[in-house]
């Protein structure tokens, strides 16, 4: 609880701003290596026109420390369904473990209305804890074959 305390002094949660789309898609490429999952298929500069991208469609909250994006997560609603969906909850390697995750994470189950859903590699363990201790139930198992990485994945879903 102390860390969580400290850190939550250091890193301040904010709307995304136009001007973050580079450092965020460095920081997804960041992110993503740190995996060590797979070998990454884009560069750095398709993640930043990914972000670009996403930030049209998507509400994007940044965690951000001495004014350094060092996480975000994307939130969408799709008009055709009645479930929202998390397509992004990525924090910099440097930062991991420090509750940052786990801070947006809640943030996003206060703000947005349930139900909401989003996919996680199966072998990404320490994603599965977050959202398994937070009440998210997996709802649908994959082998990867639909994703671009192709790794087994998961669904989970929070119902509120």
């Amino acid at each position: 609880m102390m860390a969580d305390a400290q850190m939550g002094a250091k890193v301040s949660l904010r709307p995304f701003a136009d001007d973050d789309v580079g450092a965020l898609g460095v920081l997804f490429g960041a992110a993503r290596a740190s995996m060590q999952l797979f070998e990454e298929p884009y560069t750095t500069g398709e993640h930043i026109g990914y972000i670009a991208g996403l930030s049209v469609g998507c509400t994007i909250t940044v965690a951000e420390k001495d004014k350094t994006p060092v996480g975000f997560l994307s939130y969408a609603r799709r008009p055709d369904t009645s479930m929202g969906l998390i397509s992004h909850l990525f924090v910099h390697p440097d930062y991991q473990g420090q509750g940052i995750g786990k801070r947006l994470l809640d943030d996003a189950m206060q703000r947005f209305p349930a139900p909401f859903y989003l996919w996680c590699f199966e072998a990404n363990t320490r994603a599965r804890a977050l959202y398994e201790a937070r009440g998210f139930i997996i709802t649908e198992r994959t082998d990867g074959a639909h994703n671009d990485e192709k790794l087994p994945d998961i669904r989970y879903e929070w119902r509120g």
